[in-house]
């Protein structure tokens, strides 16, 4: 029935630890071995998903930075890519030192900050993608992002978003992964229309679908897909949108939403 499997990582796929469990990565190399095509779909890097991908063992394809990179890593294809304009990033880096708010970007996978600061965003990408500090944004030779971090305290992360939509609402989407951040990508961008590229890229149609997610920014990728689960964990609006909601949370939650529409899995020998 489903071709193809699309996940968000943090609080869906993976557990507390960061981590793919053991029982999860087995049924998802047996769905694999069946046929159906496994896609991460992510706000993190390239090189989280590659590096999650592999601890699993499975093939994969990707879908990163919210949706502003789309990538079949087997064949070495980039399927589709959207990265910020430098007056956009510019402007967002002033933002961001006005109002003192901790920013993040990416240059071909690896993370590009002014100073480290885990206290502001303890970064679950660093397991996989290494960092570079830069000093002041404004100073650096502009490279092209896909990305743009920002974070602060969870109170201020609803005001903060509303005053740069003022400023950039017509040029730049924004969703949130995590309470404290402000993740922002080019008008346009999002992780519905990249399932839809990937989905183009292998022929497969809308029905075809099942998405799993926790977010706001998973609930594009949930629309554009023909079935879709939200963990127990998930923001309201994504249960209210889901078509099976889990029980459980993060990865066994991915893990019961699988087996439900997937039970033949657990039935296979490992």
């Amino acid at each position: 029935m489903f071709k193809l499997i699309a996940t968000d990582l943090d609080h869906t796929l993976l557990d507390r630890e960061g981590l793919v469990p053991d029982h999860t990565k087995e049924l998802i190399k047996r769905a694999v071995d069946n046929g159906t095509v496994f896609a991460i779909s992510t706000g993190r890097s390239v090189r989280s998903a590659q590096g999650v991908a592999e601890s699993i063992g499975a093939a994969y394809m990707a879908i990163c930075y919210n949706g502003a990179l789309v990538i079949d890593p087997v064949n070495d294809v980039t399927i589709y890519e959207n990265y910020l304009s430098e007056d956009i990033v510019r402007g967002i880096v002033r933002f961001a030192h006005e109002n003192d708010l901790y920013i993040q970007m990416y240059d071909e996978g690896t993370i590009v900050v002014e100073e480290l600061r885990l206290d502001r965003h303890p970064d679950p990408d660093l397991r996989y993608a290494e960092y570079r500090e830069v000093g002041d944004l404004l100073e650096y030779p502009f490279f092209k992002t896909p990305k743009i971090l920002l974070a602060c305290e969870p109170e201020r992360v609803p005001y903060e978003q509303a005053r740069l939509e003022e400023l950039y609402g017509d040029e730049v989407y924004m969703a949130q992964s995590d309470a404290h951040l402000i993740e922002v990508v080019s008008e346009g961008v999002d992780k519905g229309v990249a399932l839809e590229n990937l989905a183009g890229y292998m022929g497969f149609a809308k029905d075809e679908i099942i998405a799993f997610g926790d977010n706001t920014n998973d609930l594009p990728l949930l629309k554009a897909a023909g079935t879709s689960v939200a963990v127990a964990n998930a923001v309201p609006v994504l249960k209210e949108w889901a078509d099976y909601v889990s029980e459980r949370e993060r990865s066994e939650g991915f893990t019961e939403g699988l087996l439900h529409y997937f039970p033949e899995l657990d039935e296979q020998e490992g």
